[in-house]
């Protein structure tokens, strides 16, 4: 790593090179971002990350690029060109992590061997974030995260019993893989600074693989009992009570009451005592079983009640629960704004509500430095005042369209 000042951020002096676009690599910047790495985010010129037309904008902002570009250097560079990958090598001399999510062999097309950057860049750690990931039959297919979430199990468990499987409205695959980009880096990066190995290594992450990892233990389940898991709606084959239920004035709460008392609480207060002594209901194995009828017993309690009244009784006796919110419910909800899970950060001379950095640390917390950026808002500090470029070299690199 670079020489480090005393600063509050935990990844001060952590240089990372981002060549990716969209989100599931681009979101492994972010998070080493948000935490004090300097994150130089590359794109195409001209037609810029595909991000930047995600979704939808209002009064020109992309919700989605503000978010996700987040604390980053933007900078143009176009490496299928032999110009710019010079300059790309010349960027890599003085990084400690490369990010890139190409299709396997593009970048060698391109004429970038990762195996000659790892003998020029021996400390380089390069994670490299694809759907299907590096090797296999699959590998040289488009990758896109819905395609995960359908190839993972996800969307065949998700859903309601006799429903259509279900995909999610954000981008849950990506994240995930993000998340993993983002941890496995640090592991290389402990192992070559703290352990002292002084080598980097190449980290292969597939989106695939990352959502699937979170789905629970299915391939033993699998394995034991020869079936796979079923779409159920909101109940879950491991603990009951477990699911949503409305309310007297048409609100939702979810219920959680596996553990074997505070089933019991949930039978006093809502006024079945008898249910803890009912061999259908004695532990949590058999309420799975008997999920169908604890829930009528649940929900006919439920309809009896205001959303306010059934939160009061619940929280009064220790059953856990929790309404079902929107967004804007999170944005009023006093301990959300305790905790700061939502800030407003001035862009362009606006203050823009959006989701705080988290976790939490102590002593080096991470923090929000600017919201995603103009395209190339950072080209003439990275090209002039650190590669040391003139003004007729940049300007020729324009006209070829090389930045």
């Amino acid at each position: 790593m670079s020489n480090i000042s005393k600063t509050s951020d935990a990844l001060a002096g952590l240089k990372v090179l981002e060549c990716a676009t969209v989100i599931a690599a681009p979101l492994c910047g972010r998070l080493l971002a948000d935490f004090g790495a300097e994150v130089l985010h590359i794109e195409t010129p001209i037609k810029g990350d595909h991000l930047r037309n995600f979704g939808f904008e209002v009064d020109g902002i992309n919700p989605w690029w503000k978010t996700y570009a987040r604390n980053k250097k933007l900078i143009t560079l176009n490496i299928s060109k032999e110009k710019g990958r010079k300059i790309l090598l010349d960027l890599l001399d003085n990084t400690d992590i490369f990010i890139e999510n190409f299709r396997p062999g593009r970048l060698e097309d391109w004429g970038i061997s990762i195996e000659e950057l790892q003998e020029k860049f021996p400390r380089l750690i390069i994670v490299r974030v694809t759907g299907y990931g590096q090797t296999g039959p699959y590998a040289n297919q488009p990758g896109f995260g819905t395609l995960m979430e359908a190839m993972s199990g996800f969307a065949e468990m998700t859903g309601e019993k006799d429903g259509m499987p279900t995909l999610p409205q954000f981008a849950l695959a990506d994240t995930f893989a993000g998340f993993y980009s983002a941890l496995s880096a640090m592991f290389a990066v402990y192992n070559r600074d703290v352990q002292n190995t002084k080598k980097g290594q190449v980290i292969d992450v597939s989106i695939w693989e990352s959502l699937f990892s979170v789905l629970g233990p299915n391939a033993m389940v699998f394995d034991l009992t020869g079936e796979a898991p079923k779409r159920m709606g909101n109940i879950a084959p491991t603990s009951a009570p477990r699911n949503t239920y409305k309310t007297k004035d048409n609100k939702w709460i979810a219920l959680a009451g596996a553990t074997q008392t505070t089933a019991e609480r949930l039978f006093k207060v809502i006024g079945k005592s008898e249910l803890i002594n009912d061999p259908k209901f004695a532990n949590n194995t058999q309420r799975v079983l008997n999920v169908v009828e604890l829930d009528k017993h649940i929900s006919e309690w439920m309809m009896e009640h205001t959303l306010e009244e059934v939160s009061k009784i619940l929280h009064e006796a220790s059953v856990p629960m929790g309404p079902i919110y929107n967004i804007e419910d999170i944005i009023n909800n006093v301990h959300a704004q305790a905790r700061e899970m939502i800030t407003n950060i001035k862009d362009n001379g606006r203050s823009i509500k959006t989701e705080n950095v988290f976790p939490k640390l102590s002593r080096t917390p991470g923090k929000i430095k600017h919201l995603g950026k103009e395209m190339g808002s950072d080209n003439d500090e990275i090209f002039r005042e650190r590669l040391g470029l003139n003004k007729d070299e940049i300007e020729k690199l324009q006209k070829d369209g090389i930045i």
